[in-house]
């Protein structure tokens, strides 16, 4: 917050820069397990049903 630093911390941007890099590739993941894999269509009703559906989606992945 506030006016940024005159000295930017090459090693912080770095490391920021990669840990979104990184991001995408899981957020990627979860997109294809939505559109291809019926991931966002679970419609079960008891937690537990819904998380093995969830862990068969993620099996077949």
């Amino acid at each position: 917050m506030g006016r940024p630093k005159k000295k930017r911390d090459k090693e912080k941007e770095k490391l920021v820069r990669q840990d979104e890099i990184d991001r995408i590739a899981v957020e990627g993941k979860f997109g294809n397990g939505k559109r291809k894999y019926g991931l966002s269509r679970i419609m079960s009703k008891r937690a537990d049903t819904s998380e093995s559906s969830i862990a068969m989606i993620i099996l077949v992945m």
